[in-house]
């Protein structure tokens, strides 16, 4: 008697979770035609999307190139232009450097030589 009412607590309790399964597959079901509709409805606007998007990384791609062909004139521009002052600061250079040189070599300059050692003597 003992093992009748246990075979059908377990019986009961199989029925309970398949009927359960059963519901949960029905509602699954139910949710999967349901997504399946709303998939069906917007496909072509996501066909538009997916259109847009290639077209847009298309322009992308282009604009890049672009720009890339732009930066780079641009960058020899500058490297041309830094290398124009960098000539010009070595001729300039040079020039104030021989012009250094005679001015230390005249007469001038040794007078102004003697005159400030005079100056700082007498301070």
């Amino acid at each position: 008697m003992l093992y009748t009412f246990l075979i059908t607590i377990v019986f009961i309790a199989e029925l309970i979770i398949t009927a359960a399964l059963i519901i949960w597959f029905v509602l699954f079901d139910k949710e999967l035609l349901r997504l399946d509709k709303y998939i069906t409805k917007v496909k072509p606007d996501i066909r538009d999307i997916g259109e847009l998007g290639r077209k847009i990384s298309e322009q992308w791609v282009e604009l890049s190139e672009d720009f890339v062909e732009k930066i780079k004139t641009k960058e020899e521009d500058i490297m041309a232009g830094q290398l124009v002052k960098i000539l010009i600061g070595i001729l300039l250079w040079k020039i104030n450097s021989k012009a250094i040189r005679r001015f230390r070599s005249s007469k001038l300059c040794k007078t102004l030589k003697r005159g400030f050692v005079l100056v700082q003597s007498m301070v």
